[in-house]
């Protein structure tokens, strides 16, 4: 099946679609991935319409291996020298242990334009299957400006011990589109109908 998109469709095109033919919208913006290892993941959306794409992790015990971010406690020399990467057959893999918190590398770089960024959500079955969330819950890069690898900090908070192999797919990246904001002091702010109310002020259990 040929992929129609409203960039490539003339008139002749557009009188033959059958009505319930699938015509993918233009596109908004570009994303550029760089790889910067070549076993990198390039990240993909599942299926049209998607909100966000899968990111991927990289695992080995050279460049790839996974890293401690806290250098308070870990020093440069010993930050990932008590990481131990096993293999399962040909797959490299790190253990996560509970309450323990690891940043992975996924190999890839990224650019948008201007005025748009990216949020960095942990899957769904990470966190709801392996009790893993993102280690600062969500993950925002600025990618019109920010030019470093994409890491994910991953974040064990369960009672078990998970794998995490290469090439897993841990998180997901949503593209955003950035608004222009004004910030301005006032000295009084309109009244509404809430006012101060805050938590629990707009209800609470049924029951």
């Amino acid at each position: 099946m040929v992929n129609m998109t409203q960039n490539n469709m003339n008139y002749e095109d557009i009188a033959n679609i059958p009505k319930d033919y699938p015509v993918v919208p233009k596109s908004e913006v570009t994303v550029k991935f760089l790889r910067t290892d070549e076993r990198a993941i390039l990240p993909k959306y599942a299926h049209n319409g998607d909100m966000c794409m899968d990111l991927s992790v990289i695992i080995d015990d050279s460049d790839m291996k996974p890293f401690f971010m806290d250098n308070s406690v870990h020093t440069p020399e010993t930050i990932s020298e008590n990481i131990i990467v096993r293999k399962l057959g040909e797959q490299q893999y790190v253990t996560l242990e509970p309450g323990q918190s690891l940043v992975f590398h996924t190999g890839l770089k990224c650019s948008t334009p201007k005025g748009w960024g990216m949020n960095i959500f942990v899957r769904s079955s990470m966190g709801m299957k392996k009790k893993i969330r993102l280690c600062n819950g969500t993950g925002k890069v600025d990618t019109a400006q920010y030019r470093g690898e994409l890491l994910i900090g991953l974040h064990n908070y369960g009672t078990k011990s998970q794998k995490i192999f290469s090439g897993d797919r841990v998180a997901q990246a949503e593209i955003i589109k950035i608004p222009v904001v004004d910030i301005i002091e006032v000295t009084e702010l309109s009244s509404t109908e809430r006012g101060t109310g805050g938590f629990g002020s707009s209800g609470g259990h049924t029951a």
